[in-house]
C-alpha cells in the first residue's frame, strides 16, 4: 500500500515538474511577441534608455498609424501587394496541386511512383539553390513582357506578380500532403462514383475535397503563411517598390542612424496580426488536418 502511495506521489511530482517545463518553454515562444507589441507602443526615447523598461510608460498608440503611412504611405501598398500574392498564389498554388496529387492517387499509369518519388526529392533541394535557375527563368519566359519566341528581347515575368508566385504553384509539399490525405479516404467513395458514371472533375470537387477538407484547409494555411512571409524570391525578382510585400517593407524602418524600433515594432505586428487572426479562424480545422493526414503509403 505504501509503495502505491508512493508512486502515486511519484507520479504527480513527475508531471508537476513536465507541467512547469511546458508552461517556462511557453513563456520563451511567448515573450518576444510580448515584447514586440509592448515595443511598438513606446517612444522612441523610452526604448534606447538603460537598463530597458518592461511596460510603456507612456502608451503612445501613435506610433501604428505613422507606420502605417511610412514610408510615404508605401508601406500601405505593400500590405495590398502581400494580400494580393498570399492569398492568389495560395488559390492558385492549390489549384494547380490538387489535380496534380489527385492523379497520382487514383489513375494507374506508367512512372506514377516515379513522379512522386521526383516529386518528393525536390523537397531536399535548398531553396537558394533555385533561386538563379527560377530568376533566368522568369526573365525569359516566351511571349510574356516583351520577349520573342525565343523568350528574349524583353523582362519576361520580371518585376511583376506572377513573377512573383509562378515558380512556387506546384510546390512538393503541398503536393505530398495532399496525396496523403487522399489515400486516407476509402476507395469504395471512388469505386461507386466510377460505378454510377461521375465524372472524374465531378468526383474530385463534390466528393474528395469536402472529404478531406481539414487537410485541404491545413494546406492552404501552411501555403499562404509560406508566401505571407516571403522576402528573398521577392526582393530578387522585383525592382518597383510599388509590387514588394511587407517584409521587404521592414526594411525600410532601418534608417541610416539605426533601427527606428517603436515605429519597425509596430509595422512587424501589422504584418503578424494577419496570420494570427487567420490561425484562429481556421485553428479547428488546422489540428484536425494534422491528425488526419497519416503517412499512409
Amino acid at each position: 500500500m505504501y509503495g502505491m502511495v508512493g508512486a502515486r506521489r511519484s507520479s504527480k511530482v513527475m508531471w508537476t515538474i513536465v507541467l512547469i517545463g511546458v508552461v517556462l518553454l511557453a513563456c520563451c515562444v511567448v515573450f518576444p511577441f510580448i515584447w514586440m507589441i509592448l515595443t511598438s507602443l513606446k517612444t522612441g526615447e523610452e526604448i534606447n534608455r538603460l537598463p530597458p523598461t518592461m511596460l510603456p510608460e507612456v502608451w503612445n498608440f501613435k506610433n501604428y498609424p505613422e507606420a502605417w503611412m511610412k514610408p510615404e504611405s508605401t508601406f500601405q501598398r505593400y500590405f495590398i501587394n502581400t494580400v494580393i500574392i498570399a492569398g492568389l498564389g495560395t488559390a492558385l498554388q492549390l489549384l494547380v496541386c490538387v489535380p496534380i496529387a489527385f492523379a497520382i492517387t487514383h489513375f494507374n499509369f506508367r512512372g506514377k511512383n516515379l513522379i512522386f518519388m521526383l516529386v518528393v526529392v525536390t523537397m531536399l533541394i535548398p531553396f537558394d539553390v533555385t533561386l538563379v535557375p527560377n530568376f533566368v527563368t522568369m526573365r525569359h519566359i516566351p511571349l510574356a513582357g516583351g520577349n520573342d519566341w525565343a523568350g528574349s528581347g524583353g523582362q519576361g515575368f520580371y518585376d511583376s506578380y506572377m513573377g512573383i508566385m509562378l515558380p512556387f504553384l506546384a510546390e512538393a509539399f503541398t503536393i505530398f500532403l495532399l496525396r496523403q490525405a487522399f489515400l486516407s479516404v476509402q476507395k469504395e467513395y471512388w469505386e461507386a462514383a466510377q460505378v454510377d458514371g461521375m465524372s472524374n472533375r465531378r468526383y474530385l470537387w463534390t466528393v474528395l475535397l469536402p472529404l478531406v477538407l481539414p487537410s485541404l484547409i491545413t494546406t492552404a494555411l501552411l501555403a499562404f503563411i509560406g508566401k505571407w512571409n516571403g522576402v528573398l524570391w521577392p526582393l530578387l525578382v522585383t525592382s518597383s517598390e510599388s509590387l514588394r510585400p511587407l517584409q521587404v517593407g521592414l526594411l525600410y524602418f532601418v534608417s541610416e542612424e539605426g533601427p527606428n524600433y517603436h515605429h519597425l515594432m509596430a509595422a512587424a505586428t501589422f504584418t503578424i496580426a494577419p496570420i494570427v487572426v487567420l490561425y484562429l479562424i481556421a485553428q479547428r480545422w488546422f489540428h484536425q488536418g494534422i491528425t488526419s493526414t497519416g503517412l499512409k503509403g
